[in-house]
């Protein structure tokens, strides 16, 4: 599977995470086949903002997801530690990408590749803040894998 062909890829389903009255970004979940099937590495997750983020809240937000799920603090930092040398701070209409194949994930901003692509297991980590059953968002997990 090459993952530059994500973008032809139909549209399993979308959603807004909004936090009070604000809305912070919205989501769009999108695969080979357009289902979502959790035994199917290939996916893409594309993120919208909808404000400006700077890149150690989005770090910190991550920190306190994959806490959550459950993820050890020390595994936790050393991942945090590589998607601080990848991530950028995104403004409002900015658009995060995070292609996943069965052997690595790789984040694109506004379509450019940024960094180098990420191991499998921090891959499924950072995708299961939004696809695991035990995810803080289970509204948006729902909406985004099409039930």
């Amino acid at each position: 599977m090459h993952a530059s062909s994500w973008f032809t890829w139909p549209i399993v389903g979308e959603s807004t995470l909004k936090w009070g009255w604000w809305k912070i970004y919205t989501a769009q979940l999108k695969t080979p086949s357009g289902k979502y099937i959790a035994s199917d590495p290939n996916l893409a997750l594309i993120i919208r903002y909808l404000r400006d983020i700077d890149k150690n809240d989005l770090l910190l937000a991550t920190d306190k997801q994959w806490q959550h799920l459950g993820i050890s603090a020390q595994q936790r930092q050393q991942w945090l530690n590589q998607l601080a040398q990848q991530w950028p701070n995104v403004k409002q209409g900015d658009r995060l990408v995070f292609v996943k194949t069965v052997a690595e994930g790789r984040f694109y901003q506004n379509g450019k590749p940024l960094g180098k692509p990420l191991s499998a297991p921090l891959s499924n980590a950072f995708i299961a803040i939004w696809l695991s059953t035990d995810t803080e968002y289970p509204k948006l997990r729902l909406k985004l894998i099409g039930q």
